[in-house]
């Protein structure tokens, strides 16, 4: 007899985290996630910073730079909104009174496709503007900024996720199987 599990993950950890533990956890992962995301804006800004004070700084910075972060942080703010519960129900899709697992998994889609979209577009600009022959390696430290703040903010969203995920799977209780 198969055993239907409500994850949506194929493997389960092999480590069982005390319970006195999980309230801290979630903490700290929170507080990690929210590091990693502050950590992401600033090395942007840095960056900004760092390009009005190099000479003769051929590459211009425009909106098309802004936009990466802006993208990836737009997705993280649609994934982390998203009530991790209804993405375990099965109602079908549809547009009366019900398919909110469908719903609730394309909106999920749509913001780990905004993510995705802002780390390559980081990935593109960085390769189109910055890197070329005759640009220092000072001027490319702006654009590689761009990709490290789409990375973290990619890996603060991740960690959310799952801290989020987490927290909502240790409510379920007990199952009897």
């Amino acid at each position: 007899m198969a055993t239907h599990s409500r994850s949506p993950f194929i493997w389960r950890p092999c480590i069982r985290i005390p319970s006195e533990w999980q309230e801290q956890l979630r903490d700290v992962g929170v507080y990690f996630s929210g590091g990693l995301f502050t950590l992401g804006w600033w090395f942007f800004i840095d960056g900004l910073v760092s390009a009005n004070n190099i000479d003769n700084y051929t590459p211009r910075r425009g909106f098309e730079d802004w936009l990466p972060g802006l993208i990836c942080t737009l997705g993280m703010i649609v994934i982390n909104s998203i009530d991790f519960s209804i993405l375990y129900e099965d109602d079908g899709f549809g547009y009366d009174n019900g398919g909110s697992a469908s719903k609730a998994k394309f909106v999920l889609f749509m913001g780990i496709a905004l993510l995705g979209g802002g780390l390559a577009g980081s990935l593109v600009i960085l390769i189109v503007k910055f890197v070329h022959p005759e640009i220092p390696a000072d001027v490319m430290y702006t654009g590689i900024t761009n990709v490290l703040q789409s990375l973290c903010i990619l890996s603060s969203c991740l960690i959310l996720f799952f801290v989020h995920n987490y927290e909502s799977s240790s409510y379920q209780g007990i199952r009897l199987q």
